[in-house]
């Protein structure tokens, strides 16, 4: 195992949380991250499990 794959995949459990609006909770501006949300949000959603799924080939030895 290459425990190097966790890497990507808690980056991309941490941009899908981000981009579907679990995290942050008390956003300090809330108008600008909805912004945000709004222009970045379908792809990160996208791109994220994507992350997800490449550290899993890492850690499990497929690729890399």
């Amino acid at each position: 195992m290459n425990f190097e794959g966790l890497i990507p995949i808690l980056a991309g459990i941490f941009g899908l949380l981000f981009a579907r609006g679990v995290f942050p909770r008390n956003p300090k501006d809330p108008e600008r991250l909805a912004l945000w949300r709004r222009k970045f949000g379908t792809m990160m959603t996208i791109l994220c499990p994507l992350i997800i799924l490449f550290g899993a080939a890492l850690l499990f030895g497929l690729i890399g």
